[in-house]
């Protein structure tokens, strides 16, 4: 997958080819990105997160890049088994890529939105400058919160103090043991009472990728059954939260160009970044995904 072959051309989702820069310019920013998406590598993968004033969901923070040795799956059969509703919801209706061994497959061709989809779930580091970058993603999926019977006393007490002296060890060790340690609990300094848990599937679900300066997210969408719910304002708090905990100032969301759409996000306190705004905030082709039909809206 290289930027010099040719991308996307479906009717909704084509990915826009970057503008020319030379190798040195490309290696250079290649180089910056890479140590911008550093950020979001502490967060702790599978571990539940409340969200401020939402107390029947939770949130965590998925990284596919790796198979799931538990079930046996590839990143890419595990995102998807997930969280199947975040595929569909950009690849009804368009192309699928080719068998593999097919001569279709050997054949020059568009990529879909279907590989796109699995490349950034997936998160595959560029090897050569003409590989397309699809390193550093991760994914934000929200759950339903199971609230279990109401703790015996003291046991809250007991979790804090555990959690306190769990710090301190943490903070006194350093180095590589004391990374998680800003991230455990995201948007909450202390535990949760009842203790977090889901039984269910997610019903929301985002890609996210740390930029220089602002966190990118292509691709968003909620369950076709919890719609129109709050759950998509819900997993923007967590997303939110996990800017905060990176100190990372802006989000850049891939939204469609038409009118309900953008009327939405700008409910939700984004609005459409003009080229200008991009080009003030440093960003360049290379560090997002583009796609035909879309606009980028920031908060």
């Amino acid at each position: 997958m290289t930027e010099k072959d040719e991308e996307p051309r479906d009717a909704d989702h084509q990915v826009l080819a970057p503008e020319p820069l030379e190798d040195e310019q490309r290696l250079a920013r290649r180089t910056l990105l890479a140590e911008c998406r550093e950020a979001l590598k502490p967060l702790p993968s599978d571990d539940l997160h409340e969200i401020p004033g939402r107390p029947g969901v939770v949130f965590a923070v998925k990284d596919y890049s790796k198979p799931d040795t538990l079930r046996e799956l590839s990143g890419k059969e595990a995102a998807r088994k997930d969280a199947p509703f975040l595929f569909r919801a950009f690849e009804t209706g368009q192309p699928r890529p080719p068998q593999p061994g097919s001569k279709r497959a050997a054949a020059p061709r568009a990529f879909t939105i279907h590989e796109y989809l699995d490349w950034t779930v997936t998160a595959p580091d560029p090897v050569t400058l003409d590989d397309l970058d699809f390193g550093g993603f991760r994914v934000v999926v929200l759950y339903p919160r199971y609230l279990s019977l109401w703790p015996a006393p003291g046991a809250v007490e007991a979790d804090v103090a555990a959690a306190a002296a769990e710090d301190e060890r943490l903070a006194k060790a350093g180095g590589a043991a004391a990374a998680p340690l800003r991230h455990r609990r995201l948007a909450c300094s202390r535990p949760a009472m009842p203790v977090l848990q889901t039984h269910a599937t997610p019903i929301c679900a985002a890609t996210i990728r740390a930029g220089p300066g602002f966190l990118e997210v292509p691709f968003y969408a909620t369950h076709e059954s919890k719609r129109n719910k709050g759950y998509g304002r819900a997993l923007l708090e967590a997303i939110e939260a996990i800017c905060r905990a990176t100190g990372i100032p802006t989000i850049l969301l891939c939204s469609t160009d038409d009118p309900k759409t953008r009327g939405t996000w700008q409910q939700l306190g984004f609005q459409v970044s003009s080229q200008s705004q991009l080009d003030a905030l440093g960003v360049t082709h290379m560090d997002l995904l583009h796609m035909d039909n879309t606009v980028q809206v920031g908060q």
